[in-house]
């Protein structure tokens, strides 16, 4: 079975809890034998509808302060956005609407902006992003490079460069306020290879963007102020313990701020809980986030 066509079958057949929880209210009413169980599947179906039809579509804003950086900024982090098969342009044009009621000096995609991108029409389905007034900085991740695909690097680049977005993997800069700068590709594309940082003539900590936070494991200290990451979604079903066996991390990271042990030294890395879904179109305890950073000195 084609698994667009089976994820589109998924998502739309999961509507059907709505006359089961119907029925089983309507069984609930009449059935006071089985009164206990069938009070258990509603709640099941209860809770089903939620992670389904309510928490996806949620946005929600956290803020946090990280001092220590050597650098002050406020910026707005999004990641996993995933539009295709269960995302669409109305939730971008929501969550862009909230990015730009933000008091930020830019905002960062960390990489995922599709997934099952084969019936998006990449330029028409991005350009919400146009409306965004400060700096817009993105990397790619892995179901825009391929793994798993399908590797639409080269189109989805040149959407993104046609509504205002840099995206930034590969380089260094230092913008007009001051701040530094770098993007680090998909680390499962074998894109995330930082060497580019100790080449340069004046090197100095960045802020570095990544999809994967496993790619801080190769940074040095001195090369990273910090290293803004999404990819692990926070487990997106995050039911407590198990949700710990699904977040694709080789070196546990989950979500919000934690330090890599990386083999030079320490790196901080903030890893926000992303906005879309994949595999099951759900969210449970693990809403949409745009995470608002303030760093300080």
């Amino acid at each position: 079975m084609d698994t667009v066509f089976a994820k589109q079958l998924l998502f739309h057949g999961s509507w059907l809890v709505v006359p089961a929880m119907a029925w089983l209210l309507w069984r609930w009413r009449r059935d006071r034998r089985h009164r206990a169980v069938l009070a258990f599947l509603l709640l099941g179906c209860g809770v089903f509808a939620w992670a389904r039809f309510v928490e996806p579509q949620l946005i929600q804003v956290d803020h946090t302060e990280l001092r220590g950086t050597g650098m002050q900024a406020r910026i707005a982090l999004v990641s996993d956005i995933h539009l295709g098969v269960y995302k669409d342009r109305r939730f971008l044009e929501r969550l862009v609407d909230r990015l730009d009621a933000l008091p930020v000096d830019a905002v960062v995609i960390a990489g995922d902006l599709t997934y099952e991108p084969q019936r998006l029409v990449l330029s028409e389905a991005f350009a919400p992003l146009s409306a965004l007034r400060v700096p817009v900085y993105a990397v790619l991740g892995n179901h825009d490079q391929q793994a798993p695909g399908p590797d639409i690097d080269a189109p989805l680049r040149q959407a993104l460069r046609a509504h205002g977005v840099r995206v930034i993997e590969g380089m260094a800069f230092t913008d007009a306020r001051g701040i530094r700068w770098a993007g680090l590709g998909d680390r499962w594309a074998g894109k995330d290879d930082p060497g580019f940082l100790r080449a340069a003539v004046e090197p100095a900590p960045a802020i570095v963007v990544a999809h994967n936070p496993d790619s801080a494991m190769d940074l040095q200290p001195g090369e990273a102020a910090i290293v803004l990451a999404g990819h692990t979604h926070g487990g997106q079903i995050r039911i407590p313990w198990l949700y710990r066996k699904v977040i694709p991390s080789a070196h546990g990271f989950d979500r919000g701020e934690q330090v890599a042990p990386a083999a030079a030294g320490p790196v901080r890395v903030f890893t926000t809980r992303g906005v879309g879904e994949v595999g099951l179109p759900l969210r449970l305890f693990n809403p949409p986030t745009i995470d608002v950073l303030q760093l300080r000195p």
